[in-house]
């Protein structure tokens, strides 16, 4: 065995030592590619905390917290840190799904959910039609009666004074029940200011209540747009003069003035709505186009009544379109019979049909079912296995023989949509009712989706 020159012995010592170091460096690099494994369980303990504010939340938006955000930080810094470690790698897809589940649950809205919008447009420009000849009809019957202008109003001692009784005047952008006040016994709405002229609308009239409350029927049903509290204006026939406070409450500290007191007769929105008292009509009055309302609202209707074997989950949905579409007769008819036969029970629906109005206008725009859980709360449960298991078909005829009448509940579970196709809220539970095998109703009708 010869021995290697000097040269070449240092050469290759030198190549060892390179190899040495290049295997060195490799392992230290590999080694540093981990982090920490109590970084890793730090970061890991405020994740959970994110992913169950996200879980919670149940497809609903959310601002992150603290906590939320701690998780966010400390996987971002083990991340860029540690970019090929699989366990942050973990860790950092864990938080992307957790932040986007922050964002909330989505959908893509299409123009056939938005349908019912462009509808009421359609809707409402037809009676706009109606309210706009409204006016001009009754402007026309006022004829020479009617005064060209509400302000200055003549001071009652003034000449002009006497001829005011008798007269027709138009007031606009009335605010009730803002200027509410009463006095003696008597219901008011105060209009103008006592340098040019005040008049006191009568409210505790037949004539007021008739042509008010056409005008909120017209908002219940034609027109959610139409918030409760816009201004008005109110036309009627002016009956003389009146010394009072125009103030509510008990300690009125203001002065007193002369007005003009005016019994209503009719009350519009400009370009959108026309009402008026009738003592004819069954309800004290109605709104331009009430009497040919379903002739105008019909066609357009998606859904004309309720199948005998409609589903709870078909019913929910139905519910929501009767609602979207303004249907009243396919609301009530919607809801549990039992419900609607006390002497207060319409009113109470009707208080829940303008809410749903108000949040099918402003929050949501469309609603999906999730689930659908049903029970047999009282009767004989066919579908019950584990009696079944148990029971022979002679014994389950026997017990369904002495059964009360069967009462079943179901629990449908919906998620509403907004404009962006955002979840709204968290999912809201809809209770259902069948009686005796019959036709399923809504229970739960004040539920929001």
């Amino acid at each position: 065995m010869h021995l290697l020159p000097g040269r070449l012995r240092g050469l290759a010592a030198a190549a060892l030592a390179l190899l040495f170091a290049v295997l060195s460096a490799s392992w230290v690099a590999s080694a540093a590619e981990k982090a920490p494994p109590n970084d890793v369980t730090k970061a890991e303990h405020y994740l959970k905390k994110l992913e169950d504010h996200a879980r919670r939340a149940r497809g609903a938006a959310f601002k992150p917290g603290y906590e939320d955000n701690e998780a966010l930080k400390r996987i971002k810094e083990l991340k860029e840190k540690y970019p090929d470690d699989p366990a942050v790698e973990a860790l950092f897809a864990r938080a992307r799904t957790a932040l986007m589940g922050s964002k909330g649950d989505f959908i893509e809205i299409t123009p056939e959910m938005l349908r019912y919008r462009d509808q009421e447009k359609k809707i409402v420009d037809l009676f706009t039609r109606a309210a706009i000849a409204g006016i001009q009809s009754w402007k026309s019957r006022a004829g020479a009666r009617l005064l060209a202008q509400a302000l200055p109003a003549p001071g009652f001692r003034e000449p002009a004074g006497r001829g005011m009784p008798g007269k027709y005047v138009v007031l606009d952008k009335v605010e009730f029940p803002a200027n509410q006040f009463t006095d003696l016994g008597r219901e008011f709405i105060s209009w103008g200011t006592p340098a040019r002229g005040m008049y006191y609308i009568q409210i505790d009239t037949p004539s007021w209540r008739g042509a008010y409350e056409a005008l909120k029927r017209y908002r219940r049903l034609v027109n959610a747009s139409l918030a409760e509290g816009t201004p008005f204006s109110v036309a009627g026939r002016i009956e003389g003069a009146e010394l009072t406070v125009p103030e509510a409450g008990k300690k009125r500290l203001g002065g007193a003035f002369w007005g003009w007191v005016v019994v209503p007769e009719v009350i519009w929105v400009d370009g959108l709505a026309f009402a008026a008292a009738d003592r004819n009509a069954e309800l004290g009055g109605r709104f331009a186009g009430e009497e040919r309302m379903e002739e105008i609202k019909g066609p357009l209707y998606s859904v004309k009544a309720i199948p005998p074997d409609v589903t709870p989950e078909r019913l929910v949905e139905i519910f929501a379109t009767a609602i979207k579409e303004k249907n009243l007769e396919l609301y009530l008819d919607c809801i549990d019979p039992k419900f609607l036969g006390g002497p207060r029970a319409k009113s109470l629906a009707m208080y829940h049909w303008d809410w749903h109005q108000v949040r099918f206008r402003d929050f949501y725009v469309h609603t999906t079912v999730e689930k659908v859980e049903k029970t047999v709360v009282k009767g004989y449960d066919a579908g019950n296995d584990l009696e079944s298991f148990f029971l022979t078909d002679e014994q389950k005829a026997q017990a369904k023989k002495i059964s009360e009448p069967s009462v079943e509940r179901a629990t449908v579970t919906t998620k509403a949509w907004d404009e962006r196709g955002r979840q709204y809220g968290s999912p809201k539970p809809h209770e259902m009712i069948r009686r005796g095998g019959g036709r399923w109703y809504v229970f739960d009708f004040a539920a929001q989706y």
